[in-house]
């Protein structure tokens, strides 16, 4: 059949309302929506995906001398302070928050008219470092998701670690996440996940094992509820080149048995550090396991072989920590202004420019 341009453009346009229409009706039922209708637009551009780990609240003492990890704190974490203050400068700048489910199905894209997609992913999430200036655990708390600290006043907060903060940011700022979407939740396995000792490796009695994966369930719902999604960033968090095959295999096989059951299946996977090899014959055990979205670091679009997969993904992601912040100001400007959001309270001033390896 033969179309004139006329017809051409027209079609193209119908196309592009269909498409506008049925993201519409897939976000009417949520919430969040703070648009008319006729304030989206198809999208076809870059979609942004940043990630930090469990913030530092309590800065004197994750920051003190006395504390082991400080430098691990300093280097790969922000703070409360910091994590709050990146909101504000994302909103500021236009950003909105889309899925990562809705990416990596290739779905197309509806936002309001002038706002840029962004997606939010969180790492680690087990809460090991009891008493050193980060929370203890998720909880909920009268309907609401709120953080936990046994050795802090209050011990409830929803201020101190990101999942609570970007709640009550969405609840000031509901336009910030138009149709319901939140962050995609990396978690291990090795002490549990976010807070609970749900897995033989934490060393916990069998009845508290049952009493925790229990409560963790519940809590996993309710997360899922609102609209985060869950990834493996495997069970062991051991980096990929020091890992053997059979060591991989392990890994899978724990993360099925242990957090598969809590947290339900997922195609994505986020490597330790970002470390990884995709043409490494390791790298097909996780596909064996149903993983093949994989989630990387790096402010790129992956290698000529990552992006020829026609089985897998690959979606590079940009750190935020103590370390981006001071060392890619320029290139993080279009997200956000690093140098203003940046906690002075930390031991470190902005000017060191030390790396992620010293």
């Amino acid at each position: 059949m033969y179309y004139t341009s006329t017809e051409k453009r027209q079609i193209r346009i119908t196309v592009a309302a269909a498409i506008i229409a049925a993201i519409l009706i897939a976000c009417s039922g949520l919430a969040n929506i703070a648009y008319a209708d006729d304030e989206f637009a198809a999208y076809d551009g870059k979609v942004e995906h940043i990630f930090t780990h469990e913030l530092v609240f309590d800065t004197a003492k994750a920051f003190s001398p006395s504390n082991s990890v400080r430098d691990c704190f300093d280097k790969d974490h922000l703070t409360a302070a910091e994590f709050k203050a990146l909101l504000g400068e994302l909103y500021r700048n236009d950003y909105v928050l889309v899925s990562l489910d809705v990416v990596i199905d290739g779905s197309p894209l509806a936002l309001p008219r002038g706002k840029k997609p962004l997606v939010m992913s969180f790492d680690d999430m087990t809460y090991d470092t009891v008493n050193r200036g980060c929370i203890d655990k998720l909880v909920i708390s009268d309907g609401k998701i709120c953080d936990y600290t046994k050795n802090s006043e209050p011990q409830l907060s929803r201020s101190r670690e990101n999942v609570t903060i970007l709640e009550s940011f969405i609840e000031s700022h509901p336009d910030f996440s138009p149709c319901g979407a939140r962050a995609t939740l990396c978690v291990n396995g090795y002490n549990g996940i976010l807070g609970y000792r749900c897995t033989p490796d934490c060393k916990v009695s069998p009845k508290r094992q049952a009493e925790e994966t229990a409560s963790c369930k519940i809590l996993v719902a309710e997360l899922k509820r609102l609209g985060y999604t869950f990834a493996s960033h495997t069970y062991y968090h051991r980096y990929f080149n020091d890992s053997s095959a059979s060591m991989i295999e392990k890994d899978c096989i724990a993360w099925q048995k242990y957090i598969l059951p809590i947290v339900g299946k997922t195609r994505v996977l986020c490597y330790p550090a970002g470390e990884h090899n995709a043409k490494s014959g390791k790298n097909a055990i996780f596909g064996r396991y149903g993983f093949d979205t994989f989630l990387c670091v790096g402010d790129h679009a992956g290698s000529d072989y990552e992006r020829a997969c026609a089985d897998s993904k690959y979606i590079y992601r940009l750190p935020f920590d103590g370390t981006a912040l001071r060392l890619y100001e320029k290139a993080y400007a279009r997200l956000a202004d690093t140098r203003a959001i940046y906690d002075r309270t930390r031991f470190r001033p902005f000017t060191y420019k030390g790396s992620y390896h010293k």
